[in-house]
């Protein structure tokens, strides 16, 4: 559908949207902010307790689980932040401006998004070795510390650093202003990045562009 589009006298370019849509909008957001609310508020405390009380910190089993609970956490509070920037976009009537890929890209919630997004799926790989080494071989498990733990979660947050650099990378070329303000995920990232990253995460290709 083509959108129409209108010079703002700051000199921005920005979409023409009815209200029903807005209104529409402003009601997802707010949803996304709920959900992002509660991730959050059910898994950094389980962080926070872990890392508070050192029997649970010398744990191996507990250091996995604090490692799950931090990506599933922190991708709930890019919810969080998502809803908020945006209906306050939306409210201050800045939503349609057309901004380029690479600041959709750069918004707060997006850069959480590109690292929490992946990583949370990452985890319950990690989760997944674990078990089968456990079921494996269940006497050298038994002997293995909180050192097999952190080396096993610290892998998979340092594994995260590489594809979220490739995506900064390949937004960074696109400088046009061509999406709208409140950026959904895959406006921050190049097309054929966003489809494998909805491949890897079980989604079909064609997904639409982002949350």
């Amino acid at each position: 559908m083509v959108v129409e589009l209108r010079n703002r006298t700051d000199g921005q370019l920005e979409q023409v949207q009815p209200q029903a849509v807005v209104d529409t909008l402003i009601r997802n957001f707010i949803i996304y902010g709920i959900e992002g609310l509660l991730m959050t508020l059910t898994n950094i405390p389980i962080v926070l307790t872990i890392l508070r009380y050192k029997a649970l910190r010398d744990q191996k089993e507990f250091i996995i689980m604090a490692g799950l609970a931090f990506a599933d956490g922190f991708n709930g509070f890019g919810y969080l932040v998502a809803a908020i920037g945006r209906v306050n976009q939306l409210l201050n009537g800045n939503a349609f401006v057309l901004k380029s890929r690479w600041h959709c890209g750069t918004t707060v919630w997006n850069i959480f998004w590109t690292f929490t997004n992946s990583l949370a799926g990452l985890m319950l790989l990690v989760i997944s070795i674990d078990r089968l080494l456990a079921v494996s071989i269940p006497m050298r498990y038994f002997t293995f510390t909180k050192k097999y733990a952190c080396i096993l979660v610290g892998s998979a947050f340092a594994y995260i650093c590489i594809p979220a650099t490739v995506s900064f990378i390949l937004a960074y070329q696109f400088q046009e202003p061509e999406f709208p303000a409140y950026c959904l995920t895959g406006m921050g990232m190049h097309d054929r990045y966003y489809k494998c990253v909805k491949l890897s995460t079980g989604f079909s290709p064609n997904y639409a562009p982002g949350r």
